[in-house]
Formats: C-alpha cells, sequence, structure tokens
C-alpha cells in the first residue's frame, strides 16, 4: 500500500544540476521526486541498456509456458520437455549478468 506523502522539501539546483537530474530520472524510468527519492535515501537506481529485449523475450517464454500449462490442464498434452527453455533463460540470466556488471564498472 502507498504511503501518503505530506512532507516536501524544497531543493534548488542550477539549470545543469535540473537537466542532468531530469536526464537520470528519464533514463532509470523514473519520476524526477522517486529518482531523487531513491537517490537520497541512498537506494540503489541501476540503469540497463537494453533491457527491453531481455523482458520481450522473457514475455514469449512465459507466455508459451502459460499455453504449455493450459493445455496440460486440459489433458491435451501429457508431457512437456522444457530443456530449450531452460536453456533460454539460462542464456538471458547470464546477458543480464554481464549488462549488470558493466554498469557497475
Amino acid at each position: 500500500m502507498k504511503q501518503k506523502k505530506e512532507k516536501r522539501i524544497t531543493l534548488r539546483v542550477t539549470p545543469e544540476q535540473y537537466e542532468t537530474i531530469q536526464a537520470k530520472a528519464e533514463a532509470a524510468h523514473m519520476s524526477t521526486g522517486a529518482y531523487v527519492r531513491a537517490a537520497a535515501l541512498r537506494h540503489r537506481v541501476m540503469v540497463i541498456d537494453g533491457l527491453k529485449e531481455f523482458t520481450h523475450e522473457l514475455k514469449g517464454i512465459g507466455r508459451n509456458v502459460n499455453q504449455l500449462v493450459v493445455l496440460a490442464n486440459m489433458g491435451k498434452i501429457q508431457e512437456v520437455r522444457l530443456c530449450e527453455t531452460l536453456e533460454a533463460l539460462g542464456r538471458i540470466y547470464h546477458q543480464l549478468r554481464e549488462l549488470a556488471e558493466q554498469e557497475h564498472r
């Protein structure tokens, strides 16, 4: 449940600082307020370029698995081999780790 935000903090920044904060918030797909709160509270804000392609592929795998479950529940299939799916998930996992490590450098 979201907490009501009752307190306000006013902050003055230079135009350059404002643009930098705005750009970082946009890159993180966050509102400016959410980004500043996360940064001020020492939350880790990580932006990973290329993440959209991974989420697209993961959604596709999820849809396929869901369809297999539906077919299994209907009794139309008895056995499912998910070796290729596990391999694909493993590749995605390793690629995500590599991207995250590059962002740390």
